[in-house]
C-alpha cells in the first residue's frame, strides 16, 4: 500500500468519526455548530439575511444531526435554510435569517474563560475548513479559516490549551498550522477523534519502522559495496605480488596475507584476519595491506630506475 492510499483511508476513517461523533448536551452542539458556520465562507451578507457556502458535503449532515441536538428546530427548521445543486455536485448553500445571526457571532471578548477551553467549537471549526496532511514525511494539521476575527480566536484557544502553530495569510484565507506529531495527536484526541490519534500513531510508528528497516538495508548495501570494492583492490595487489620477482623475500605475515585474499577474494576484512595464524584484528589486516602497498610501491619505483 503506498503512503497516498493509506493516507486516504486514514482521511476517510477520520470524517467517518467526525461526523458520528457525540455530543453531551445542548450547550455543546451549540458551540460546534457555531464552530462550523464560523469556518464556512460568507457569500452574501444583507441587512437581515447571511448567505454561507461549502463544498463540503458531510457538513450539511453533521448540521443536520446537530441541530436537532441542540433543539433549533423550535426556532427554524434546518431544511428550508439549505440549497442543494440539482446536479449534487459543487456548492451547498445555507441562508440564515435574522433570527439565527446568533450562531455566526463570537467574538473573543464575549467568550467566557470556560467557553475559550471547550473543544467543541473547535471541533466545528476543524470540521468546516480543517484537514490533515499526510506527505511523505512528517504530519501536519492545518485550519484555513476566512474571516480574521474567528481565526484570532481559534489561534487564543490554541495557544491557550498549549499548542505551538504558525500562521499565515494565503489566497485570501488566514491559515494556522501545526506540525508537532505529538500535538496533533492531542488535538485529535482533544477534539473527540480518539480512534482517528490512534490510528495516526500506529501509522506514524509503522513507518518510523519502515524508515528505520530502509535505512538498515541501504546501509548494509552501502557496507557490501565497500567491502566488495576493498576486496578487488586488494586481490588485485595480491596477484601483481605473486607475480613480483621479490615476493619470496617478503615476511611470512605479508605472504600469508596475499594468499590467503588469492584463495578468498571475496571474504571481508575481519574474516580475512581469522583465517591468518594466529588470526588478527580487521585494523592489523587493514595495516599489513598498507604495508604491503608499501613495499610494491617501493618496489615498481625501484624497477623503473633500473
Amino acid at each position: 500500500m503506498t503512503n497516498t492510499d493509506s493516507g486516504k483511508i486514514l482521511s476517510s476513517f477520520m470524517w467517518d468519526e467526525w461526523l458520528t461523533a457525540t455530543c453531551k448536551d445542548r450547550t455543546e452542539a451549540l458551540g460546534e455548530i457555531r464552530g462550523i458556520l464560523q469556518g464556512m465562507r460568507i457569500t452574501e451578507r444583507t441587512g437581515k439575511e447571511l448567505l454561507l457556502s461549502s463544498s463540503r458535503l458531510w457538513l450539511f449532515r453533521r448540521l443536520i444531526k446537530l441541530w436537532g441536538e441542540a433543539d433549533l428546530g423550535s426556532i427554524h427548521e434546518f431544511p428550508p435554510l439549505l440549497s442543494i445543486p440539482r446536479s449534487l455536485k459543487g456548492k451547498v448553500f445555507l441562508r440564515f435569517p435574522d433570527k439565527l445571526l446568533f450562531l455566526h457571532e463570537n467574538r473573543m471578548d464575549d467568550m467566557s474563560r470556560f467557553e475559550r477551553k471547550r473543544p467543541d467549537w473547535l471541533r466545528g471549526l476543524w470540521g468546516s475548513c480543517g484537514a490533515l496532511y499526510i506527505p511523505k514525511s512528517g504530519y501536519y494539521l492545518s485550519f484555513r479559516v476566512p474571516s480574521r476575527e474567528t481565526e484570532l480566536t481559534a489561534a487564543a484557544m490554541l495557544k491557550k490549551s498549549g499548542f505551538s502553530f504558525g500562521r499565515r495569510h494565503i489566497q485570501g484565507k488566514h491559515e494556522i498550522t501545526l506540525r508537532n506529531q505529538e500535538e496533533i495527536v492531542t488535538f485529535l484526541i482533544r477534539i473527540g477523534l480518539v480512534k482517528t490519534s490512534l490510528r495516526m500513531e500506529e501509522k506514524a510508528i509503522v513507518r518510523s519502522m519502515r524508515n528505520r528497516a530502509n535505512m538498515l538495508v541501504n546501509c548494509d548495501s552501502s557496507n557490501i559495496r565497500k567491502s566488495l570494492d576493498a576486496a578487488t583492490r586488494q586481490l588485485d595487489l595480491a596477484r601483481a605480488a605473486v607475480s613480483a620477482p621479490g615476493f619470496e623475500s617478503l615476511p611470512d605475515v605479508l605472504k600469508n596475507l596475499v594468499m590467503s585474499r588469492i584463495t578468498n577474494p571475496s571474504v571481508t576484512l575481519e574474516e580475512l584476519g581469522k583465517l591468518q595464524s594466529p588470526p588478527i584484528s580487521k585494523s592489523t589486516v587493514q595495516y599489513r595491506w598498507k604495508k604491503l602497498e608499501h613495499v610494491m610501491g617501493s618496489a615498481a619505483e625501484s624497477g623503473e630506475r633500473n
